[in-house]
């Protein structure tokens, strides 16, 4: 350990997985599958395995931090670049470790190497496609408190619904029909509608359409869709997803501006609750909610966890 009392950090290795899961778990209380957080998260960083850090007090790994770089965003209309993104997302200290200043280390550690990588600014907020959470989940203090400590800016809150499957109306039936009969299916993607689909995802604009991608990695894929026409004809109309990165989230979903109003969105959601329901899950959350009101009316949800997402300017 050096002298300054602060712990040693270096890139952190497949071999030390098994110890990071433990770390994990004991940390993301409020995270049931903090071992699949961790798993999604250190994938988002296959490319960039510098972005990946352990801190090593005494030999032993006492916490760790991951980190990735966003893409390079289009140009701005008078032709300059605007800076490319670093996002911390997460960062874990053991428990017999806290209050130290390891965790500090290690933010700093992190930011280090994604300026060196050509951030222009870092944030704490949601990474896409491997998206974990919008931002730091408030109950999670001591990171809230690192964070706006690092000098950090709050920049938004964002929040999640929750869902009792139990309780909720699934039941799509007469809506499908009705929708049939105005011209419009609703089915499950297939493995063959990957072309079409991806190219129809990508109007979306954003990362949508490699999360969606995602669900076609499943068996079967976790994703619906609204269709219109038939054959070669056949083009979509709208789109939702479950369990992409997390298995009891719920989105993206979208529908195309000339199906909204007519109960589109409320059958794709019922047909991907109805999966995680008949997988065994008893509650659904849903992601970095926006139409609060929609979810609420037409499956019970209920808002629930609340999330600060931060953004500053490499030192």
């Amino acid at each position: 350990m050096p002298d300054d009392g602060q712990p040693s950090l270096r890139t952190a290795r497949r071999g030390d997985l098994p110890l990071l899961h433990g770390i994990a778990a004991e940390a993301l209380r409020y995270d049931a599958d903090a071992a699949d957080v961790l798993d999604l998260l250190w994938q988002g960083t296959a490319d960039r395995p510098d972005l990946r850090i352990v801190a090593e007090v005494d030999g032993r790994v006492a916490g760790f931090a991951l980190g990735s770089l966003g893409p390079g965003p289009a140009p701005a209309p008078d032709g300059t670049a605007p800076p490319r993104v670093g996002h911390t997302n997460l960062l874990a200290v053991a428990a017999d470790h806290r209050g130290r200043g390891h965790g500090r280390a290690l933010l700093a550690g992190i930011e280090e190497r994604l300026a060196a990588a050509g951030a222009g600014k870092l944030v704490i907020r949601g990474s896409a496609p491997h998206y974990a959470w919008p931002g730091i989940d408030i109950r999670y203090t001591p990171a809230v408190c690192l964070a706006e400590s690092a000098g950090y800016e709050r920049t938004a809150d964002a929040f999640n619904m929750s869902t009792d499957l139990g309780a909720a109306d699934l039941e799509t039936g007469a809506d499908e029909r009705r929708l049939a009969a105005a011209g419009v299916r609703v089915r499950r993607l297939e493995a063959g509608d990957e072309p079409r689909f991806s190219a129809w995802m990508r109007s979306w604009g954003g990362t949508w359409q490699a999360e969606a991608a995602t669900a076609l990695t499943y068996d079967p894929p976790r994703c619906h869709v609204a269709v219109q026409g038939e054959g070669p004809e056949e083009e979509f109309v709208g789109f939702a997803c479950h369990g992409v990165n997390r298995r009891t989230w719920f989105g993206p979903m979208g529908t195309a501006e000339s199906q909204r109003g007519r109960g589109v969105g409320a059958v794709l959601l019922r047909r991907c609750l109805r999966d995680q329901r008949d997988a065994g899950l008893t509650g659904a959350e849903i992601g970095w909610t926006g139409p609060v009101g929609f979810y609420a009316r037409t499956v019970g949800s209920r808002l629930d966890r609340v999330f600060r997402t931060y953004a500053k300017e490499p030192a």
